[in-house]
């Protein structure tokens, strides 16, 4: 009769085994971890020194938002100072622009007043009151300056035309005579005014190469019926030359 084999119950621990494979895996991690980490404190890294220099760059960077912030309100207050600034400056120059005029209109009334005193004034008419000439360029050129003045008591607006003419020698010694379409090199012979007590009219006249001259004449016609046609001669020696 043969033996019966003896049966050995073995214990299975399955919760054993995990334990110790999650222990030996947690410790491996632990290992490299703690490895890397000694890798760098030997290279030079030390996790103290980055935590503090983030904290100090965090903030440096919340300084930095502080200051741009403050820097854009300034900013808004610069612009908001510079519009008033600008719109000052309009109100100045509106002022003065007013004022320019007023002046002006206060010369126009102060050269009547005296046209009207000026001795042997016409009761109604006009008056050249200065007459300049400015040297201009090309040689033989001059800027005309005229003010015409009304005299007597005005009753509106007063206008007209006037023509220049110079008399004198050309370069062949014969004397001449060069009219206002000669002088100002256009077909046009007046030139226009319109004022009521005052008023400044300028035109530019060349003369021709080697002519010589002598006087300079002012024509003033008027659209008004009851005032005549005024001429009135210069010498030209004697007008204002600057």
């Amino acid at each position: 009769m043969k033996s019966q084999p003896e049966l050995v119950i073995r214990p299975h621990a399955p919760i054993r085994r995990l334990v110790l494979i999650v222990t030996v895996v947690s410790l491996g991690l632990i290992g490299l971890y703690v490895a890397f980490e000694t890798g760098r404190y030997t290279a030079g890294y030390n996790i103290l020194s980055a935590m503090r220099e983030r904290s100090q760059l965090e903030s440096t960077i919340s300084q930095l938002k502080s200051t741009n912030t403050a820097l854009h309100a300034r900013i808004i207050e610069l612009d908001t100072v510079s519009a008033g600034h600008a719109r000052e400056v309009q109100v100045v120059s509106r002022t003065i622009s007013d004022l320019q005029g007023q002046v002006a209109r206060q010369s126009e009334e102060l050269a009547f007043y005296r046209g009207v005193v000026a001795e042997g004034a016409p009761a109604i008419g006009l008056r050249v009151g200065t007459v300049r000439l400015t040297a201009a360029k090309p040689a033989g050129q001059f800027v005309v300056h005229i003010s015409l003045v009304r005299t007597g008591k005005p009753d509106g607006m007063i206008s007209g035309g006037l023509s220049l003419a110079v008399d004198g020698q050309d370069s062949g010694g014969k004397v001449t005579t060069l009219d206002n379409p000669a002088l100002a090199g256009t077909a046009s012979a007046d030139v226009p005014y319109d004022f009521r007590y005052y008023q400044e009219l300028e035109q530019t006249i060349t003369l021709p190469p080697g002519f010589r001259p002598a006087h300079l004449t002012i024509e003033v016609s008027s659209s008004h019926k009851n005032i005549a046609p005024l001429t009135q001669s210069f010498p030209w020696s004697a007008v204002d030359v600057p």
